[in-house]
């Protein structure tokens, strides 16, 4: 790296149970930001497209958005974590997704919401990056995996009930009031890193200055090791981003499921993320990581191919369909804290830039996955189901191709 020599992390208090516990959760819960920024949004697309006359295509495009606000966010947050420290960009991005959401709640017209998203966006990306960074802080390498599969456990909540939350509120109240409960979440969510929190990276002397970092990223992208990991995550998410972004309109406009009913179905990958993430905790102790990995993509690209299967022939509907969804969606229960943990585990000092370029290629790679899809305008499923195959299949030759060897895997910085 071209900065000096960094400071180490602060060395944790030894950690009771209780301690652990809470800190698991405090940092599965600022992960949860993001999708409850996604998932809770969705039931209202349809809705928000009809108070603004535009086509579901333009409001599918704030997703976009937000993805792109995220992008961003994660280059700026990376360096100035591993130069100041965690806590800092922590409350500073929770502010910016309270102002966010608010400017969300209040917009009159769709490119004001798209710009409010971004900011969000901007202020989300925060909790996900130095989440993870604070665990590589705080515990050793080969434990990482397991903590990302534990806080999965609470990341999994979220599409659980975000989408059910916000079908019920449109029966009740405005989408507006969607967003004042993720901003008021946000608040509550500041307050506890505020007062239960501490620093666990000293800072360091790295430099800010633009080529600088941008020489320090292209280090890290250069690591055979990181970033084949971080291309299987990275396909493996486009195709749960094809399926976020249209969704939606299949199940609402395609298959004519009232939006009040679609939390539901939403639901039950949410499902399918806890089983997998506690499953992929435990395997964990007792099996390498790199082989859970490949047969995760293995299975997730096995659904691709029936979901594009029973999506062409129509065989049973959306019951035909939902159960291939439920298998590839649940997956990244799995395949997202296996192959982060493995990425990650050569990095210490750098940790926040290291998961900052990961957040940057599943995002970047997001928003691309997500604006391929806005680009149809389907009268089937098979446009989503067919990008979903294709990223599940491409995850898997990334994979399997690619993949460092043993003695490549051992040496780690």
């Amino acid at each position: 790296m071209s900065a000096p020599a960094p400071a180490a992390s602060l060395a944790p208090a030894p950690l009771t149970a209780m301690r652990r516990l809470e800190l698991i959760v405090l940092f599965g819960v600022l992960t949860v930001f993001t999708p409850i920024a996604i998932d809770m949004y969705l039931p209202a697309l349809p809705t928000i497209a009809r108070e603004f006359e535009v086509p579901i295509a333009q409001v599918e495009h704030s997703l976009a958005s937000y993805f792109l606000g995220i992008t961003v966010g994660q280059v700026l947050v990376g360096p100035l974590s591993d130069r100041f420290g965690r806590r800092r960009p922590l409350l500073i991005g929770l502010v910016l997704y309270i102002l966010g959401s608010a400017a969300c709640a209040i917009a009159q017209d769709p490119l004001a919401r798209d710009g409010a998203r971004f900011v969000q966006a901007l202020g989300g990306c925060g909790g996900t990056v130095l989440a993870r960074a604070c665990v590589r802080d705080m515990f050793p390498p080969e434990e990482a995996s397991r903590i990302f599969a534990q806080m999965l456990l609470i990341l999994s909540v979220s599409p659980l009930f975000a989408p059910l939350l916000g079908g019920g509120m449109l029966l009740i109240a405005s989408w507006r009031w969607l967003f004042w409960i993720q901003g008021i979440s946000a608040l509550a969510a500041l307050c506890v890193v505020f007062f239960r929190l501490p620093e666990t990276h000293a800072g360091s002397q790295r430099t800010l200055h633009p080529f600088a970092v941008l020489k320090d990223y292209i280090v890290i992208a250069r690591d055979r090791r990181f970033i084949v990991y971080i291309l299987s995550l990275t396909l493996s998410g486009c195709g749960l981003y094809v399926f976020l972004t249209g969704f939606p309109h299949v199940v609402i406009n395609v298959f004519g499921i009232p939006a009040e009913y679609f939390g539901f179905l939403f639901m039950l990958n949410g499902i399918g993320l806890v089983i997998w993430s506690q499953i992929t905790a435990r395997l964990l102790r007792h099996r390498p990581a790199g082989k859970l990995l490949t047969a995760a993509l293995g299975l997730q690209a096995a659904a691709g191919v029936g979901a594009l299967v029973f999506g062409v022939t129509g065989w049973g509907g959306i019951y035909g369909l939902e159960p291939w969804l439920f298998i590839f969606c649940s997956l990244i229960g799995a395949i997202n804290p296996t192959a982060a943990g493995l990425a990650l585990s050569g990095y210490g000092h750098a940790a926040g830039m290291a998961s900052a370029l990961m957040g940057l290629f599943i995002y970047a790679g997001g928003t691309a996955a997500s604006l391929l899809m806005g680009t149809f305008h389907p009268t089937t499923p098979v446009p989503m189901v067919a990008l979903m195959c294709m990223f599940g299949a491409l995850a898997l030759l990334t994979n399997l191709l690619f993949r460092p060897k043993p003695h490549e895997q051992a040496h780690l910085r």
